[in-house]
């Protein structure tokens, strides 16, 4: 990434690198060591056994969720850490956050939305693209694009700070073998005992900065269950296991500082942040034949692989926005409102 910079000062008086990445060599007479262990469940001599799978199930997501909830819980709001994060990795954590986006993907977000109903209406129910909140969506999540990128982008020493992943996918994390889900028949006490039962490993930190947790939790709950484990209190019931195994990990003195309902809407904001990069990158050119492509390849979204996930990706992300549209409405009549006392 580096390599394709612009030469500029990075703030500090450093510029950034630039060089012809066709010539390697910058990288010559360089060289280091990695110590590496294998995860694989086929390995034999291995301490610890994991197995990585996608989509996942509602007790598989539980504990990446759970895993998600600790690692954020550890840099809460604590200033020292997040500025270190903030100066070295990223300010603005996260693979789709909108400041680390191409700005085409929001500019030309309604005319790729507009492909994408001509390219899948025919294959969708009936009606689907005819309701007018649905088919200018696209529109609608251009117009709190910035809304939504500002409630989610805190400063270093900002309430509800923390470190963020930046990629939580289902194939970002490493499950322990001992999950009934993945049909182990050796989940006994002796198992547990001799090191099988333990927590699930966190890989691919190439996004990681500041941000807000919900983000990685409203890109996981998409992106690795199916929808039809969303429906009937699946999402609800991922989100409160988020929040209650995050409240538990928090020192005593932080478990008031960030409500639930603060959770939720956080998670709300970020489910129509996710969307807006799905729809301006990963669907741009979005095709029946492109679900047919990527049907199998688990390190793709789920609704990246079916209509049917794109589809009810899609309620739940007029939902949620209809509830943000609403919050900026209500804001814009209050400002009005002040505006107006105080010519009187």
């Amino acid at each position: 990434t580096a390599a394709k910079k612009q030469s500029k000062d990075d703030g500090n008086g450093y510029p950034d690198p630039k060089y012809d990445i066709n010539n390697d060599a910058i990288l010559r007479g360089k060289g280091g060591n990695l110590v590496l262990e294998s995860l694989s469940s086929t390995n034999t001599n291995a301490k610890y056994k994991y197995y990585q799978t996608s989509p996942l199930s509602i007790s598989q997501a539980s504990q990446c969720l759970s895993a998600a909830a600790k690692f954020h819980a550890a840099a809460f709001e604590n200033e020292d850490i997040l500025q270190a994060v903030s100066t070295k990795l990223c300010e603005n954590g996260g693979s789709y956050h909108l400041k680390n986006r191409n700005p085409k993907e929001l500019e030309q977000l309604q005319q790729t939305w507009d492909d994408i109903v001509s390219n899948i209406e025919d294959a969708s129910p009936s009606g689907f693209f005819e309701v007018e909140r649905i088919r200018n969506i696209g529109q609608r999540i251009y117009n709190v694009a910035e809304y939504v990128s500002e409630q989610l982008s805190p400063k270093y020493n900002e309430k509800f700070a923390t470190i963020v992943h930046g990629d939580y996918k289902a194939m970002n994390v490493f499950l322990p073998l001992v999950d009934k889900d993945h049909n182990n028949d050796n989940d006994d006490d002796d198992d547990i005992n001799n090191g099988y039962a333990h927590e699930p490993l966190l890989i691919d930190f190439a996004s990681v900065g500041v941000g807000i947790g919900a983000s990685d939790i409203a890109m996981h709950i998409p992106h690795a269950v199916h929808p039809t484990d969303l429906d009937n209190g699946g999402e609800e019931q991922l989100i409160q296991q988020y929040i209650q195994v995050f409240h538990d990990a928090l020192p005593p003195h932080k478990r008031e500082l960030y409500s639930k309902e603060e959770i939720v809407r956080h998670y709300q904001f970020a489910t129509v942040d996710y969307f807006r990069f799905i729809v301006g990158r990963m669907w741009k050119g979005l095709n029946m034949d492109v679900f047919e492509k990527r049907r199998n390849l688990k390190n793709f979204a789920e609704f990246n692989r079916t209509l049917e996930a794109a589809l009810a990706f899609i309620v739940r992300a007029d939902k949620y926005l209809a509830r943000i549209e609403e919050e900026m409405e209500q804001k814009s009549t209050d400002t009005n409102t002040c505006s107006n006392d105080k010519a009187l």
